[in-house]
């Protein structure tokens, strides 16, 4: 068994294309590109972590529905943009939208969590401390409060894929795919004990 992580997949999000400058022509060679990226690294045995922002578009439903695909034990920490999130707009809603995700084979965890990689403490959260994929820090009220342990999260998209003490796990910086633990606790290992975030 492997344990991968990820975040901001944003399936069925047409204009997540053109913000981030993704390589594909549509929502649909999008969505099949993040299923064949995802399946053909994910054993069906392996454990993912999704640090949120996992669908988006008309239709919710059956937007998350696409995900049932996707291999492996599937834990989503939710981001700004899923329905279950404290951080999304309309979650008035969210305990209607908790059966969807978990039809799709999701596990929902808490927003944000320490967490052991190896001998390393991390706190796992869809925000960084600090960053953005806009010019300024947004939802700020729900990010993490930094006590100095390192950060695996994502929401900044193609922004950085490590700043100082920040690991960001989302596919826009990692092939499109999810990447594998042993890489951030590589970069775990390599951190000196006295980095701090530029």
């Amino acid at each position: 068994m492997t344990t991968w992580w990820t975040s901001d997949t944003h399936f069925s999000h047409a204009n997540i294309i053109r913000y981030c400058d993704r390589p594909f022509r549509d929502v649909q060679e999008m969505n099949e590109a993040l299923v064949e990226r995802w399946n053909s690294t994910v054993a069906p045995g392996d454990v993912v972590y999704h640090l949120g922002d996992l669908a988006l578009g008309q239709d919710i439903e059956r937007q998350i529905a696409i995900t049932a695909q996707l291999h492996g034990d599937k834990r989503l920490v939710p981001g700004n943009h899923d329905r279950i999130a404290e951080s999304f707009e309309g979650r008035r809603n969210a305990a209607k939208f908790v059966p969807v995700y978990e039809n799709a084979g999701w596990n929902i965890l808490p927003e944000k969590f320490e967490h052991l990689i190896g001998v390393h403490r991390v706190l796992v959260c869809h925000f960084p401390y600090v960053g953005d994929s806009q010019d300024h820090d947004r939802y700020t009220q729900y990010r993490p409060l930094d006590r100095g342990l390192p950060i695996i999260h994502g929401h900044v998209h193609n922004e950085f894929g490590e700043r100082g003490r920040q690991f960001n796990v989302g596919v826009d910086v990692r092939q499109y795919a999810p990447v594998a633990e042993i890489s951030i606790l590589r970069w775990l290992e390599d951190l000196p004990e006295e980095t701090t975030i530029e």
